[in-house]
């Protein structure tokens, strides 16, 4: 019935048979994985769904933390001024599969070791996160013996040749806020907060309060359907669609803000009367998409796209016609050049400049023709020699000497004509209609070779071509200015819009792969969520049949509504009473409903994909009925085959259970001395205990004989008692009786023959045949001794020549009796 607390043997996983287990998570991305690459989606939605596929299994990865192919065991709890224990206390527990009851009263310390591994795991307890009040979070230090709070938890890794161990301690008075340091063999020391342990704690959480069964009918639904999700390999999923969804998200939101902005901006440019803002107003409205290219040109103002009015603006206003500036002292140039040649007219200069020229070619003509004999000039038969060629040759240079101001002032007017002309502009390719007439006018004066003309009709077509376009300039560029003040405030929305609106209409194709593939991902996900439901379900309706026990209620499945991210999302447990269908929570008692809350959890913590091999229930037997109490042991044995159980109880009930059932477990008692001294010893069954007192009053010395004549036949009176109460139980139970009705059947049986007729036979009533089945099974000096024991209680006792050789027959007895007999076939 019990085995050595002490035994540290290395885990071996059950569940593992040669083969790497793979986790939850992982198998479902696989499958998942799998099933796209077979889908007929275009490959960049594959594409798309493979990334966030490949993201949520990085997230998966816990660099140094448990994996399920290397399961943790507890190997001890170690408490130090905490809660309800002074000095240092140690629980004792068996690293591998089994069953462990930790049993003790209230008060006696029990719950301090289950808490305090709590919260060296997770940083806070359920207790805590149920009762916040200021007065339990500032007292949660032990009253006594003074030493600092610390909790050690050794614990057992398959693979590690030693254990590792968490040392959990608090720095201040905050009971929230503890240090725990994580120590692994050929790892060192590290905080246990980077140990990578927080995800696996959270998904598979191995710690099972009262306040938790509570929690887990009264929490939220979102928060069932979460845990549950979490477990089935759901949770990657959410964040794979969580990644799509955050990118079409980002899409979705850019071309509904910018779709969302064009009613305005359609607005702003309908009321503007500007021809830019025309061009924009159809761009912005084209059929399918905006003409991003004709907007973007409007905006950066680019001459190819003005209009043809604003166009004729701007060239307008550009035009600058004659430059007064220059015109005018080309004019006056030109008037004082022919003024100048007036004067040397009028002084013989010019006179002296022709007769020069007139000699000049009469002697170059005589020097080409020497031999002519007449005059070239007058026709006179006086020949031209050499003496008349000498004489005339000094007088051209005399009379040029004379004519040079003349030469002066011919050379200065050609210069000043051909200044004035350069000035004159041709009529360009394109003019306001105002300003074709006078700037005619103006290049026709190019044409004109009377200076003094030139210069009259220069002067007054210059004034007046510059003033109208002066004129015209100005009226320009005051339309211009009035057009470009409103242009300028719809342009600046408009380049805004822009940036964005080409982005997000970039990703149009992108947003319908986005849609496409958490289509995809939905249908798939549902599909997957009830393959691997199913499983779930299955173990917690096996759990329920356990627990049950006489109820009428039947768990008829268990199912997941809504999605990961849906609003409404919950965990819906369908039942019915007597064939009726009904709501689990609307009508099942409190022991049903805890009982539904174990059928629950313990599937999540015996998950396949759990790296932890134990689980800590603390109190699970309240509000329970004693069958139910028989369904938990047998629910808590099948778990101890995989599992390492530990379970702390005050409630006798469920030790019994494992009993009278003759289900494998170790026992360990926990008491509580003065000042919070808290000791655990291995639990012993009331008949090992009353052999153990028998034995120790006989090596007790000097005693008085009464001791060996009464007292001793007493105590093996006792041992006999529960022998056959433990067989009155166990008979009973395999008779199917209930266990209210056992217990009130074994509480009636007053004497030793009345106990042992309902050990023996399961009927009080039988007292007569004890005798006799007494010599059938255990020999015929067995009534013998039985009288004796009962003689130990008379005035004259019984003689006890070997006491110790009696102990032993009593034992024998005892071990024979305690077992009912299988019935025969």
């Amino acid at each position: 019935m019990t085995e050595n607390p002490e035994q540290n043997e290395t885990p071996e996983n059950p569940e593992q048979s040669g083969q790497t287990t793979e986790s939850g998570s992982s198998s479902t991305l696989s499958r998942l994985a799998a099933r796209l690459e077979a889908a007929t989606l275009a490959e960049a939605t594959k594409e798309v769904l493979r990334q966030a596929l490949g993201d949520a299994g990085a997230d998966t990865d816990s660099a140094g933390g448990p994996h399920p192919d290397h399961r943790v065991f507890l190997d001890s709890v170690s408490v130090t001024g905490f809660r309800g224990i002074g000095r240092k206390s140690r629980l004792p527990l068996t690293a591998k599969p089994g069953v462990t009851l930790v049993v003790g009263r209230n008060g006696s310390g029990k719950s301090s070791f289950a808490e305090g591994a709590e919260t060296a795991f997770t940083g806070r307890t359920a207790r805590l996160d149920k009762q916040r009040s200021e007065v339990w979070r500032r007292h949660w230090r032990n009253l006594h013996d003074g030493a600092e709070p610390k909790v050690e938890v050794r614990l057992s890794m398959a693979g590690d040749p030693r254990p590792s161990t968490l040392t959990c301690t608090w720095p201040g008075d905050d009971v929230t806020a503890p240090e725990v340091e994580f120590k692994r063999p050929g790892h060192g020391r590290r905080p246990f907060a980077g140990a990578g342990w927080e995800r696996p704690l959270n998904d598979y959480r191995p710690f099972l309060s009262y306040s938790d069964l509570d929690r887990i009918i009264n929490g939220k639904p979102s928060e069932l359907y979460d845990s549950i999700a979490t477990i089935l390999g759901l949770g990657e999923l959410t964040s794979a669609d969580a990644r799509i969804q955050s990118i079409e998200k980002v899409l979705n939101s850019a071309l509904k803000n910018t779709e969302a902005e064009v009613p305005g901006l359609v607005e702003v440019l309908a009321a503007l009367d500007d021809p830019r803002a025309a061009s924009a107003l159809a761009a912005l409205t084209k059929a399918g998409a905006p003409d991003f290219d004709a907007l973007d040109a409007l905006v950066a103002g680019l001459p190819d796209v003005d209009d043809g009015h604003l166009r004729e603006l701007r060239t307008t206003a550009a035009l600058t016609g004659p430059d007064l500036g220059a015109v005018g002292p080309a004019v006056d140039r030109l008037r004082e050049a022919v003024a100048v040649l007036d004067d040397v007219r009028a002084s013989g200069a010019e006179d002296a400049h022709q007769r020069g020229e007139l000699l000049a070619r009469a002697l170059e003509h005589s020097r080409r023709h020497p031999d002519e004999d007449s005059c070239p000039v007058c026709g006179s038969d006086r020949s031209l020699d050499e003496i008349w060629a000498e004489r005339a040759a000094d007088q051209v240079e005399v009379l040029r000497r004379e004519a040079s101001a003349a030469q002066d002032a011919r050379r200065e007017l050609r210069e000043a004509v051909d200044a004035v002309r350069y000035l004159i502009a041709r009529v360009p390719a394109w003019l306001p209609a105002p300003l074709v007439v006078p700037w005619e006018e103006w290049e026709a004066c190019r044409a004109i070779d009377d200076a003094e003309q030139l210069a009259a009709r220069a002067e007054t077509t210059a004034l007046v071509l510059a003033d109208a376009c002066a004129a015209l300039r100005e009226e320009a560029a005051r339309e211009l200015e009035k057009l470009d003040e409103e242009w300028r405030r719809c342009v600046a929305r408009l380049a805004g819009w822009l940036d964005r609106a080409r982005v997000a209409h970039a990703g149009k194709p992108r947003l319908r792969q986005v849609r496409a593939a958490r289509k995809w991902l939905k249908e798939a996900c549902a599909e997957l969520r009830e393959e691997r439901l199913r499983p779930f379900e299955d173990h917690s309706q096996r759990i329920w049949e356990e627990l049950r026990q006489q109820s009428n209620v039947d768990l008829r499945s268990v199912r997941l509504t809504g999605s990961e991210k849906a609003a409404v999302r919950k965990l819906v447990m369908d039942v019915s009473v007597d064939g009726t269908e009904a709501a689990a929570l609307g009508v099942m008692s409190q022991g049903e409903l805890h009982s539904l809350a174990l059928s629950l959890f313990l599937p999540r913590a015996a998950a396949p994909d759990s790296p932890f091999g134990f689980v800590v229930i603390d109190d699970p037997v309240q509000s329970m009925d004693p069958a139910k109490v028989h369904g938990l042991a047998k629910v808590l044995h099948d778990l101890g085959e995989s599992r390492q159980v530990v379970v702390f109880t005050h409630d006798t009930r469920l030790q019994r259970a494992f009993k009278n059932q003759e289900l494998a477990v170790t026992v360990l008692e926990v008491e509580r001395e003065g000042r919070s001294a808290v000791t655990v010893r291995r639990g012993i069954d009331p008949v090992a205990q009353a052999l153990d007192d028998a034995r120790a009053l006989i090596r007790t010395r000097n005693l008085e004989p009464v001791a060996m004549t009464h007292v001793l036949p007493g105590i093996c009176r006792t041992v006999l008692e529960c022998a056959f109460t433990e067989a009155a139980w166990l008979r009973l139970y395999r008779a199917g009786l209930a266990e209210h009705e056992a217990e009130k059947a074994v509480t009636a049986a007053i004497t030793l023959r009345d106990i042992a007729a309902l050990g023996l036979f399961g009927d009080a009533s039988r007292t007569g045949d004890v005798y006799r089945e007494l010599r059938r099974r255990c020999g015929p000096g067995a009534v013998d001794l039985i009288r004796r024991c009962q003689a130990g209680a008379h005035p004259s006792g019984t003689p006890m020549p070997d006491p110790r050789r009696f102990v032993n027959d009593i034992e024998a007895i005892a071990q024979t009796v305690r077992k009912p007999e299988e019935p025969t076939p």
